[in-house]
């Protein structure tokens, strides 16, 4: 601020005299100026206000898939994975383990997408509530990969059991020629999605078995 007085001053007593400002005195004030840009930028990135601006430290991430078994046999691989920083005091990774040959990717697919997309978009909320904000999102990743399912494949009949929600089965005939029977839909997936909150603190959601490993030195 002193120096951007000063400088402030000076352009006002060189405007006064008619004269032009002193090298040194221009050169003071453009670095005066410059910081003051990037000071209002970053205030703006902080508030979301452009592109620009002060930005959260980069957490380094690495994903490397593989299809299972000994691989390389034309089975498909159904993994998803994503990792955001949606603000800098929130930083959210998951992971998705499709199963199933007919929605198994699906299945990885639309929860990855509707996970990231919904916790980065509600980050506000997640920050203060981060419990609530995994069940919910699971909850509602679980509903959009039913409505996948059945967008993709209409003829899926849903059954409700009492007072539990509905779920899908469709109609299945024995790859071995033992006949056919309703059974329950072919496909789903794991979900794993951790929160990292202001750099200290650790929440963790998941479904199935892919596992979640925390190392420290």
């Amino acid at each position: 601020e002193g120096a951007l007085y000063a400088a402030a001053a000076a352009l006002l007593d060189g405007r006064r005299g008619g004269g032009a400002l002193p090298a040194a005195t221009r050169a003071a004030l453009a670095r005066v100026s410059k910081a003051t840009v990037e000071a209002a930028a970053a205030v703006r990135g902080c508030a979301g206000g452009g592109s620009g601006g002060l930005r959260a430290p980069q957490l380094p991430s690495v994903v490397f898939t593989h299809e299972g078994g000994e691989g390389g046999r034309g089975k498909e691989n159904q993994d998803a994975a994503f990792a955001a920083r949606p603000s800098p005091d929130l930083a959210i990774f998951g992971v998705f383990d499709g199963h199933g040959r007919r929605f198994g990717k699906l299945a990885g697919e639309v929860a990855s997408r509707v996970v990231r997309s919904r916790l980065c978009a509600l980050h506000r909320w997640v920050e203060l509530c981060p419990d609530a904000a995994l069940q919910w999102v699971f909850t509602h990743a679980h509903e959009e990969i039913r409505t996948a399912m059945v967008a993709a494949a209409p003829e899926l009949l849903h059954l409700q059991r009492g007072h539990r929600a509905d779920f899908l089965v469709e109609w299945m005939t024995d790859e071995d020629g033992g006949g056919a029977r309703w059974d329950a839909v072919d496909g789903g997936t794991t979900a794993t999605v951790a929160l990292l909150l202001r750099g200290t603190l650790l929440k963790l959601a998941f479904a199935g078995d892919s596992s979640a490993v925390v190392l420290g030195r």
